[in-house]
């Protein structure tokens, strides 16, 4: 019995070392503990064991004082073997947990400086706030007083220092979910999605378990975004189509405009020719002003097209701005649409006919080194080259035709269906027209030989063909 009293103190002593090691030796002394409690168990039976089977004979003629006296010894140890013993217990639960990965339940005591007072039974350990949840928690009050199954990560100066997290329970929870929803995941298919973030070059989409896609900012509308927060917002949801599932499976590329109709499926029945419809303008550039008709539909005023104007063709365009507009053209394929600012005293396009030799009126729209661009109504301009301005050579174009100057003149040449326009001043005369071409002279066929000289005729090649026969014919009968 004194021998099985030494082994049971032996294996106090080392449990009492855990508070003075790291958390490796603090694991060996839990497992020393057990082996105590193992040990105490048989000596407690042993003990029940002789009471209940009292030796005979000799051996029974001893007396019990012996027994008695490490009874007498545990109860005066018992007070400070008690209070370690049941800490000892409480923290080898936790390094239980912290071994097998067993998660614990815990409630949320307070808020403290860097995450949460967790309480675990009666420890006390705390869980950072990067570990309280699987996205940011912008309003930390929101979890105290809540019970939550926990993680132990780590365990020190035995059981003083508890770390835990909820994060990992909840990411191993949504591992098997995760798979499941990546399985489901096809390209091309169209699918509902949360956002959860936004960064400046586009958003990020849950599609469930925390399976995340990246949408790039020209996918997320038709219409342009200057801003992601400008088309959607933190919690919003959405339907994306899936782009691309790369091979990582990690990486996931969507689209939420794919997703949507095509506003310009019906344009060319809902915008046309000659229509006035009103529009917004959203940026101005130097060859015009892109305008948005509708949702997703975007014109383009070519500054080309604009009336006459000495403050320039911007005065009174700013972005933001609502105004009507004229339009021009519409090319659905091409998904372009052309317009221009309605003018005073005409009503839509200029529509009449024009015909080789009439004489129609304009106003100078701009000069350029070549000619000069006459306005002559909405969606209609032509150009008078300099040499049909009547002006002369060396003239200065522009001081002699101003901006915004009213000029008479006649259409010499219609092409293109009448897009294409070629003007000359009134009175310019028809030497003025650009000169034919000359023909090209023919050219000597290489088969044709050179005509033989006559005999009687003699030139200086042959003269001196002759001095030459000569002259060797000399040099060789002297030799």
């Amino acid at each position: 019995m004194v021998e099985e009293q030494k082994s049971v103190a032996a294996a106090v002593e080392d449990v009492e070392q855990v508070d003075t090691v790291d958390s490796v030796d603090e694991t060996a002394s839990v497992e020393s503990a057990d082996t105590a409690e193992e040990i105490s168990e048989p000596t407690t039976n042993a003990d029940q064991s002789d009471s209940a089977d009292p030796p005979s004979g000799e051996e029974n003629s001893a007396p019990a004082e012996p027994a008695a006296e490490p009874a007498a010894e545990a109860a005066q140890t018992s007070p400070t073997q008690r209070t370690r013993g049941v800490r000892q217990s409480k923290v080898a639960s936790l390094y239980r947990s912290l071994r097998s990965g067993r998660s614990l339940e815990g409630s949320i005591e307070k808020v403290i400086k860097g995450g949460y007072e967790v309480k675990l039974g009666k420890i006390r350990g705390f869980c950072p706030h990067s570990q309280i949840d699987l996205h940011r928690v912008e309003d930390p009050e929101q979890h105290v007083g809540r019970s939550y199954p926990f993680r132990v990560t780590q365990v020190r100066r035995g059981g003083e220092d508890v770390v835990v997290s909820r994060r990992a329970v909840l990411e191993e929870d949504r591992r098997e979910e995760a798979s499941a929803v990546r399985a489901t995941l096809i390209e091309g298919a169209v699918t509902r999605g949360r956002i959860v973030g936004t960064a400046g070059f586009g958003a990020f989409v849950d599609l469930g378990a925390g399976v995340m896609g990246l949408v790039h900012v020209s996918e997320l509308s038709h219409s342009r975004v200057a801003r992601v927060e400008d088309a959607v917002k933190v919690g919003d949801d959405v339907n994306v189509k899936i782009l691309k599932l790369h091979e990582s499976g990690r990486k996931i590329s969507l689209s939420i405009r794919q997703a949507e109709n095509d506003p310009w499926t019906g344009v060319a029945e809902t915008f046309k020719p000659g229509q006035t419809c009103s529009g917004v303008v959203q940026r101005l550039t130097q060859f015009g002003a892109f305008v948005e008709l509708a949702p997703g539909v975007e014109a383009l005023a070519p500054a080309s097209e604009f009336a006459p104007s000495p403050e320039g063709w911007k005065h009174g365009l700013e972005v933001g701005r609502s105004s009507d507009w004229l339009v021009l053209s519409v090319d659905s394929g091409q998904r372009r649409i052309s317009i221009t600012p309605p003018v005073d005293g005409f009503e839509g396009l200029a529509t009449e006919p024009l015909e080789v030799g009439a004489l129609v009126k304009g106003k100078v729209q701009r000069v350029e080194g070549y000619g000069v661009f006459v306005w002559l109504g909405p969606g209609r301009v032509g150009l008078m080259p300099n040499a049909l301005s009547g002006a002369p050579r060396d003239a200065d174009m522009k001081r002699r035709f101003p901006l915004g100057l009213e000029v008479e003149v006649e259409v010499r040449e219609l092409a293109d269906d009448g897009r294409r326009i070629r003007l000359a001043s009134k009175g310019a005369g028809q030497s003025a027209e650009r000169r034919p071409r000359r023909e090209p002279r023919p050219k000597r066929s290489p088969a044709t030989p050179r005509p033989a000289p006559s005999a009687g005729s003699s030139t200086f090649g042959t003269s001196l063909a002759d001095k030459l026969r000569a002259a060797l014919g000399e040099s060789a009968g002297k030799s």
